[in-house]
């Protein structure tokens, strides 16, 4: 038995790796655990399994899955190896702004997105995000994993970064498959995935694919347990929670332009004159409602 005396910095990376074999509802504790460490040192068991949505029983059996004696053993191991962790502030968002009506309510989404980009912030240090865009850059290919609400920021991400570079693939695109696409990756090259819970069962291929590949993953995702995590060589953390029927990707957009800037930022002065060059073009095209611009 695993006891809090044993507890180090490799708590998460266990607590990640053994996620494939448990039962839905303790991974989903467990996705708890390693996302919400400060929520851990707060909170009581009860308290934790009603934000989970389990019987308390579910987190005892968690913590024996995992290696323990009982939660008490658990908790404390948490407490020692995720105390640090930013807080999720997009969660607070719904205790904060006050609801009244519509105007209320649209106010409250608002704020929300205010607050996920506040969280962000504090969960990606811009060293982070720097070395992944690192990563990314230095790839000959970027293959880009976005589907259903996530196509947005992978389109966003995937547009900006062609006006600097054009070995920029977006996975399952318009004329292709993505099984097509998922066979072509190469060791050398790169994959940008942007998931948020409830994952599309595409993220499943992209982790096989990388897995067989070798390629460097970079991970968007909503929690520090995506299904991607054993293969991400970095990971960028966005919260989705809105007071909206539907989970923000406001975050998410964030994060994938902060990339596609350093990105651009790495790449040097070639790739600054050819988004000049793309620029004039776009004006001299009439893609632009605007007259030709001289001097870019």
């Amino acid at each position: 038995m695993f006891h809090a005396a044993m507890a180090d910095s490799r708590l998460a990376a266990r607590i990640i790796a053994e996620l494939p074999g448990l039962a839905p509802q303790l991974a989903e504790g467990a996705r708890f655990l390693v996302d919400h460490p400060d929520m851990v040192v707060m909170a009581s068991m009860r308290e934790i399994a009603t934000r989970v949505g389990v019987a308390p029983a579910t987190l005892v059996r968690l913590a024996r899955s995992l290696g323990f004696e009982d939660w008490s053993a658990l908790r404390s191991a948490c407490v020692d190896d995720f105390r640090t962790s930013s807080p999720l502030y997009a969660e607070r968002a719904d205790a904060i702004v006050h609801r009244e009506g519509v105007p209320g309510l649209v106010h409250e989404v608002m704020r929300a997105g205010v607050a996920g980009l506040d969280h962000a912030i504090a969960a990606n240090p811009a060293t982070a995000i720097d070395e992944a865009a690192a990563l990314l850059q230095a790839a000959p290919r970027i293959f880009v994993a976005g589907f259903m609400s996530c196509r947005a920021p992978a389109l966003a991400f995937a547009y900006v970064c062609r006006l600097f570079r054009s070995d920029i693939v977006l996975l399952g695109g318009e004329g292709s498959s993505l099984a097509a696409d998922l066979a072509a990756i190469g060791p050398d090259d790169a994959v940008l995935a942007i998931n948020f819970r409830p994952y599309g069962r595409e993220i499943h291929d992209i982790a096989a694919a990388v897995a067989r590949s070798g390629a460097a993953l970079v991970s968007i995702a909503d929690s520090r347990a995506t299904p991607l995590a054993r293969q991400a060589r970095a990971i960028l953390l966005f919260a989705a929670d809105s007071p909206s029927f539907f989970p923000t990707i406001t975050p998410a957009v964030a994060l994938a332009e902060a990339l596609a800037a350093a990105m651009l930022a790495h790449a040097g002065d070639a790739a600054a004159a050819r988004v000049g060059e793309i620029e004039q073009r776009l004006y001299e095209s009439g893609a632009y409602a605007a007259a030709p611009r001289k001097g870019v």
